[in-house]
Parts: structure tokens; sequence; C-alpha cells
């Protein structure tokens, strides 16, 4: 499965479409008090879903998801602004207080959906590394050719790992001892 395949980029895009929407909804309410019009949500949907959709052509680092969805806030802030049908309450306490809202939402909705990325990607790899070894043995099965055994190692040899990530192991063979109480 790619990063380019167009199904999965539509699903990713519109992940990403709908979150930006019902937060900075929910946010945009929550600050200024004012309902969003059905037709807003719609626009600001399809807007973020063809923006997603344009740039997810690959799997995306923290600074691109988190830019896009910023751009995504300042405009879904500029399209309930104007769609409101209350006009905005004068004064800039009420701008700033729609700025920081819209920008911690943007902060942790991009680090939402960045995550969300990551892990998505990563089972999918998982899940293409043990379907292709199954598969390879499928195959192997179907043709009757079988790997040569693994030779059996002897008691006495134990191979330590010398790498930084394991430098302390013990290396114990067979079964744990039994030890009688008293």
């Amino acid at each position: 499965m790619s990063p380019r395949e167009p199904s999965l980029r539509l699903v990713r895009a519109a992940a990403f479409a709908v979150a930006c929407v019902v937060v900075s909804v929910g946010g945009h309410a929550f600050a200024g008090g004012e309902p969003v019009p059905g037709w807003a949500m719609g626009a600001g949907v399809l807007g973020a879903l063809l923006m997603a959709y344009a740039v997810n052509r690959s799997e995306r680092g923290a600074e691109v998801v988190l830019a896009s969805t910023v751009a995504a806030q300042v405009v879904l802030h500029q399209l309930f602004a104007w769609s409101a049908p209350a006009p905005a309450l004068p004064g800039h306490g009420h701008r700033l207080g729609m700025f920081v809202v819209h920008l911690v939402t943007a902060a942790l909705t991009g680090w939402w959906l960045y995550r969300g990325e990551r892990a998505v990607w990563l089972m999918l790899r998982l899940w293409a590394m043990g379907s292709l070894a199954a598969f390879r043995w499928l195959l192997t099965a179907l043709r009757g050719q079988f790997p040569p055994p693994r030779a059996a190692v002897p008691v006495g040899v134990c191979d330590y790992f010398t790498g930084w990530e394991i430098a302390s192991a013990v290396c114990r063979r067979g079964p744990p001892a039994v030890f009688h109480a008293g």
C-alpha cells in the first residue's frame, strides 16, 4: 500500500478536514458564542479536504502537518467570522481570544493528526512485513522448496551481543534451575 494510493489519500484528507472543522467550529462557538451555519461548515470541510488532498502525496513530517493545520485554522476562522449570522463583538479582546483559540486548536490538532498519521503508517508497514513473510512462506510451501533446517547450537556456545543495544546480555541455556526451600 502506497501513500500515493488515491483512496488512502482521500481517507487521510477527510480525517484531516473533519478534525480541523469540528474542532474549529467548537472553538469558534466557545470563543465567540456565535453558531456557525451549516453551509459554512460544509464549505470549510470541502476547502480543508481539497487542501489536505493536494498536500498529502506522501507521509509528511510534523512541520508540514502543523503548517497545514495553522493555514486551515486561519481560513476557517475567516470563513466562520464572515458567515456568522450576528456581527462579531467589537474590540481587540474578542479578536485576540479568537486568535489564541485558533492557534491553540491548530497546534493541538496538528500534533494529534501528525501522531495519528505516524501510527497509521507504522501499522501499515508492520502489516505489510507480516503479510509479505506469510506470502513468501506460502510460495515456498507451494513449490516444495523449503530452506535447510538450521543447525543446533552446541551447549557450551553462546553468542553475546557486543553492540550498544545490549551491552550486558546474560546467556543462559536450558530451563531455570530448580531450588528447593528449606
